[in-house]
């Protein structure tokens, strides 16, 4: 098993909510950043027995356009996977 970490954070905010919940294994953490436009999402593949760490934040209860569009660009292989979703902000 492979654990995926795949973050949109424009603010680092998510980023940290992602590495608490992966830090939990005893296992490397590859990671996908959605917040870098020059990557080609459509070669990331991940195999069938990797756990993917998904983590969106919400912004008015929406996630932002750019993490879907590029998050559908991913071929998951029926991997298993968590959601994040982190609303809040910065004081």
């Amino acid at each position: 098993m492979n654990i995926v970490q795949i973050v949109f954070s424009p603010t680092g905010g998510t980023q940290k909510a992602a590495d608490m919940i992966t830090s939990a294994w005893d296992t490397p953490v590859r990671k996908v950043d959605l917040s870098d436009p020059e990557t080609d999402f459509s070669a990331v593949s991940l195999e069938k027995d990797d756990v993917a760490v998904i983590a969106v934040p919400s912004f008015g209860g929406r996630v932002p356009a750019p993490a879907i569009q590029r998050l559908e660009k991913i071929n998951g292989n029926q991997a298993m996977g968590i959601l994040v979703c982190v609303y809040g902000r910065k004081t």
